[in-house]
């Protein structure tokens, strides 16, 4: 009897360590044998209890787990050393803490639950299970988890054995990881991707997010209950495409689509679709999970940025980036096998928005364009390429008269004038073609051949088109050049600028100089201005061209000044078009002021056909440079229409008297005569004369016979770079000199040379330009002379000293046809209009041999006939450069 109770108290020892002590005493009492064995006994048991306990208190420890006897009767509690830690207190052998201490930190709004538990527990005799929170005595809230058992013996008091974990920090973690997936859940509901899970084995859906009904506008119990529905609402275009890559899923690959499908309102939608394949053990194909997003937004905003890339603002065509992309595929596409490239443009638009303004010029491109749209877009692919230029492309061509049934198209659209405000304005083109393959078998081929026919159409005029072909002339291929390249001229730093002195006629002192702008050209060498002048008027950029002129005089005036030069006014020609800007002024007027200048020493030039189409505008302009102190000049006066009155008007300083006066005073009595009464108008008038061109002796006595204020010509001084007109500063006086013709030829020759009484007709035409070869027509010459080693000829062509120009010339000698390919080793300007050329043979020993006999028969025939008078030749090769 007294070991069955002896085993059992161990027992209850080990699940209540703190009582071990308490326990062993009560077994010692009842035994009544206090034996050497039974002490022995004892003190095992005791090292055991007290090994089970620090056991106990460990485990406890570690698992934050404390342990709890209460006795109903007495109201004791005996607490574990872990639970004393758990609320926060430090452990205490011998207290028994009661129920209402053990209450007393359970949370408020907990106490409530715990006591029902406890009330159940008191009365169903069994077992409570609870979460509460505790408030330890610095405050802080800890959750526990209360477990309770009801023990009743058959003596001693009923007694509620209890464990109790701390779970604050599982809690914790717990709302942590709920509120997580509220969160992921609230947005996996409410996102715009649609996430999808479909079992193709049974062919059923197994789940559908809500993203996935707002992009189809069917509900998910829609699309589970019918599993083809998603494939019935794909687009039948885009339909066969997704199943041939949908194959991709059975080898385990994913894929990603962009197709369009019908929205359940019947809207068309783009999606962009990715599904990934989930594969068995076998490697068959038995689910697809994905996610689906609607990128109907995106496609919309890529369309209209590509449309923003690719379409012109103004007009709607298509821009030129599209139409370089467009010819470029056409001519990679290796079933393509010809083709038209037409660019027209509008004649006189430039002078509607001077006229009329940049917005009525707006609205006429884009009345153009909507007949463009109207009668060719349907058949042709049109495009605006810049500014008045648009281009078609006609991708077939089944008979040769179609380039021009197209041209027709155009002329068409024409036909009927264009209503801006209360204005009929009546447009013409100028339309120039090439062909694929025949003019070119690249896309610059094909563009510059086009627009070198279309800057040949507009020569021609009269509301015609021209068919690109190798004999257009050298001359219109070199304008269109030297328009394309102008803009970027200034860039490049190409232009720069002479000087030509203006002297005093009784005393030789430089009283001024005229700027002369030049340009050097990267191909032709140095251009003349009666070439790129026009060209630059027309295109507007004598404008920009002009401002440029104006900065480097006024920073070229104040280099000197600073060099201590004697300086004296330049002259600066103004374009008509320049008045009609509301800047030219103040254009002026900062290029002084950065420079430091007085505007004494600026004079500006204009013609006189700035008199009769501006004259409102230039009144404006010149009160206003006239009240800075800046000189105006009337420049080729003679040529125009300007009155007296108007020189009255306009009060100028300067009166410049055209060449052709000056140069036929030798030769014409009545212009002599115009040009003294001339001086004498304009001295009545208080003005200043110049006379331009002059280029004799006879010319200078007969200018200063008559009171000429200054001269300006080639008898002075030619046109002179900056370093050579500082020298001339420094002397500060000139004296005229002869001019004989240095014959840059002579003396230069290495073949005897038949100089022909007749200048004889050739055609030249060029092979290579810059080293490149081109396609071009022939322009008309005149071989002066002759040798086995080249020819003397002479052009209206403006051509540059280039080993890397190769020119072909073709003649009829002695009745055979001859053809000589070289280059240009020297030049003579004989005006403004001619120059002569020396070009050189590029020709084999054999060849030149034949030649050299040929001008051998040559010569003999010309010395038994009677010589030509050198006058009579001179004149005769002047009649003969037919250059209308």
């Amino acid at each position: 009897m007294a070991a069955g109770l002896h085993r059992r108290r161990t027992i209850f020892v080990c699940l209540f360590y703190w009582k071990g002590c308490f326990e062993v005493d009560e077994i010692i009492s009842q035994d009544g044998e206090n034996t050497t064995k039974d002490m022995a006994e004892y003190s095992s048991q005791q090292m055991e209890f007290t090994k089970i306990r620090n056991n106990l208190n460990q485990a406890q420890k570690i698992a934050n787990i404390g342990s709890l006897e209460y006795d109903i009767e007495n109201d004791k509690g005996f607490w574990s050393d872990q639970l004393f830690r758990i609320f926060g207190l430090k452990p205490q052998n011998g207290f028994f803490p009661d129920f209402r201490m053990y209450l007393s930190y359970l949370h408020p709004d907990d106490r409530p639950a715990f006591e029902d538990q406890f009330q159940k527990l008191l009365n169903e005799k069994n077992s409570v299970d609870l979460i509460c929170r505790i408030i330890r005595q610095d405050g802080e809230e800890r959750y526990i988890h209360h477990r309770a058992d009801y023990f009743s013996e058959e003596s001693g008091s009923p007694k509620i054995i209890a464990t109790i974990q701390d779970i604050t920090e599982k809690r914790r973690m717990e709302e942590k990881l709920y509120e997580n997936e509220r969160k992921i859940g609230q947005i996996y509901e409410n996102l715009d991707v649609g996430i999808y899970s479909a079992d193709l084995i049974e062919r059923k859906v197994i789940h559908f997010s809500r993203g996935v009904e707002g992009i189809f506008g069917y509900t998910a119990s829609e699309l589970i209950d019918n599993f083809d529905l998603w494939d019935e609402v794909i687009h039948p275009d885009d339909l066969q495409s997704l199943e041939a890559n949908r194959v991709n899923l059975i080898h385990g690959k994913s894929i990603r689509c962009q197709y369009r499908i019908y929205h359940k309102s019947g809207e068309l939608r783009w999606v962009n679709d990715h599904s990934i394949p989930y594969l068995d053990e076998r490697g068959e194909l038995i689910r697809v999970d994905g996610f689906v997003t609607d990128i109907t937004e995106q496609k919309w905003l890529e369309k209209r940025m590509r449309r923003m890339a690719f379409y012109d603002h103004l007009t709607d065509l298509p821009n030129r980036r599209y139409f370089d992309q467009k010819l470029q595929s056409l001519i990679e596409d290796d079933e393509q096998q010809n083709f038209v490239v037409l660019f027209f443009d509008l004649e006189r638009l430039k002078q509607i928005n001077d006229t009329f303004g940049h917005s009525s010029g707006d609205e006429l491109l884009r009345l153009v364009s909507h007949r463009i749209k109207e009668k060719l877009n349907s058949v042709y692919f049109s495009a605006r390429i810049s500014g008045d230029q648009f281009a078609v492309i006609m991708e077939y061509i089944q008979e040769k008269e179609d380039p021009a049934q197209l041209a027709d198209s155009i002329n068409e659209i024409f036909s009927e004038p264009f209503h801006i405000d209360s204005f009929e304005l009546n447009i013409t083109p100028s339309i120039g073609i090439s062909l694929y393959p025949d003019n070119g078998s690249t896309a610059d081929e094909l563009i510059r051949n086009a627009e070198s026919s279309l800057y040949h159409a507009k020569q021609k005029g009269n509301n015609r088109f021209q068919v690109y072909h190798p004999s257009m002339d050298i001359e219109s291929y070199k304008l269109f050049t030297l328009e394309q390249d102008m803009r970027k001229a200034i860039q490049n730093d190409e232009f720069f600028l002479e000087y030509q002195p203006r002297v005093d006629t009784k005393t030789g002192k430089i009283v001024s100089a005229e700027a002369l702008l030049r340009w050097n050209h990267p191909e032709w060498g140095r251009v003349s201005p009666l070439e790129f002048i026009p060209v630059a008027e027309e295109t507007g950029l004598i404008i920009n061209i002009g401002e440029y002129v104006i900065r480097k005089v006024c920073s070229q005036i104040y280099s000197w000044k600073e060099r201590g030069l004697s300086i004296v006014p330049i002259s600066v020609n103004i374009s008509p078009l320049s008045f009609l800007k509301s800047c030219l002024v103040s254009t002026i007027k900062k290029a002084l002021d950065e420079n430091h200048l007085d505007a004494s020493f600026i004079e500006i030039e204009l013609t006189e056909s700035s008199l009769i189409s501006y004259s409102e505008n230039v009144i404006a302009v010149l009160k206003e440079l006239g009240e800075m102190g800046v000189k105006i000049a009337l420049d080729d006066f003679g040529t125009g229409y300007s009155s007296i009155t108007q020189l009255k008007n306009y009060k100028f300083d300067v009166l410049k008297i055209d060449k052709t006066f000056i140069q036929a005073m030798d030769k014409n009595a009545e212009d002599a005569i115009i040009t003294a009464n001339l001086i004498q108008l304009a001295h009545g008038l208080n003005m200043k004369v110049v006379a331009e061109g002059v280029e004799t002796f006879e010319q200078f006595y007969s200018l200063r016979k008559n009171d000429c204020d200054q001269i300006q010509g080639y008898l002075f001084s030619k046109p002179i770079p900056p370093p050579a007109f500082e020298q001339k500063l420094l002397i500060g006086t000139l004296k005229p000199q002869n001019i004989k013709e240095d014959n840059v030829f002579k003396g230069l020759r290495k073949y005897v040379r038949v100089e022909f009484p007749y200048p004889l007709e050739a055609e030249m035409t060029i092979l290579e330009l810059n080293s490149k070869p081109v396609k071009m027509g022939s322009a008309k010459i005149l071989i002066e002379d002759m040798s086995a080693g080249g020819v003397k000829f002479v052009s209206k062509m403006k051509l540059p000293v280039r080993k890397d120009i190769i020119l072909l010339i073709e003649t009829k000698l002695l009745g055979e046809v001859l053809s000589f390919t070289g280059t240009i080793v020297r030049k003579d300007e004989i005006s403004d209009a001619l120059t002569n050329y020396g070009f050189q043979f590029i020709i084999e020993e054999g060849p030149r041999a034949e030649l050299a006999g040929m001008l051998d028969t040559l010569q003999v025939q010309l010395e038994q006939s009677p010589s030509v008078p050198e006058s009579r030749f001179i004149e005769t090769a002047s009649s003969h450069l037919y250059f209308e």
